[in-house]
């Protein structure tokens, strides 16, 4: 309750602040109150960060003693403000994927980036010049980037979680060397986020990769089918069970 009666108290007193600002430029009939409002909370958005970065820093270092269904069960489960954990989960899950990326898909990544900076870069630089045209076809480069980024990821997990027609697999068995998220779906509010219909990329070794709806540990081992035509392509069949390990389960 203390919580809430001093987030009403900040909101309060932001509205007569802002208001106040607003109100003494009118009966003045000088704009210097107004910039003095914005300049306030400027600077208090500035003091904050170090405050904020903070609290990121202490959230990340406890989501890394987790694994990330847990995280994200956590996340899903938290009735009230959860913005600050989501967003660490975010962040984390970009590091775990570039730590497991190998030098190739870094490279991409990393000219995908640039080239993403260089339209959005191009596409202020050319609307303050004047030249419109150039502008939105730098706007339309970076977008068709995006948009061509996420076909690609989505052919991808769609491949591996679903069997072709007319194609033949060969079974095998894989360890797990590591699962992050792939893509997702959210829903919620400003405050609060539901992470829904999560898809992981799991590494497994020999550099294979595969997707999967379920989420796997470290060293887990995993039955697969390979694409006889295509080995890249490999679909999840669920965690294997050693014969071995079912037997002594039943003495």
């Amino acid at each position: 309750m203390k919580k809430k009666g001093l987030i009403v108290l900040i909101y309060v007193a932001v509205i007569v602040i802002v208001f106040g600002g607003f109100g003494l430029a009118i009966l003045t009939k000088n704009i210097l109150p107004i910039y003095l409002v914005f300049g306030f909370f400027f600077l208090l958005s500035i003091l904050s960060l170090p405050l904020y970065f903070k609290k990121f820093r202490k959230e990340y270092e406890r989501q890394e003693k987790m694994d990330t269904d847990e995280v994200i069960e956590e996340i899903n489960n938290q009735r009230a403000y959860n913005k600050l954990e989501y967003d660490v989960q975010q962040v984390r899950n970009v590091v775990q994927l570039w730590k497991k990326s190998s030098k190739g898909d870094i490279i991409k990544g990393l000219l995908f980036l640039f080239f993403f900076l260089g339209c959005c870069a191009g596409f202020v630089i050319c609307m303050s010049l004047g030249y419109t045209i150039w502008g939105f076809v730098c706007f339309g480069l970076g977008a068709g980037e995006i948009i061509l980024a996420l076909i690609v990821v989505k052919f991808l997990e769609t491949s591996s979680l679903r069997l072709k027609k007319g194609r033949t697999y060969t079974k095998s068995t894989a360890t797990v060397l590591g699962c992050t998220m792939s893509s997702q779906s959210s829903t919620g509010t400003r405050n609060h986020t539901n992470i829904r219909n999560i898809t992981y990329k799991v590494f497994l070794n020999n550099k294979r990769i595969a997707y999967s709806k379920e989420y796997y540990t470290i060293g887990e081992k995993v039955d697969i089918n390979i694409d006889t035509k295509n080995p890249k392509r490999i679909m999840i069949l669920g965690k294997h069970e050693d014969i071995f390990d079912i037997e002594e389960n039943e003495f």
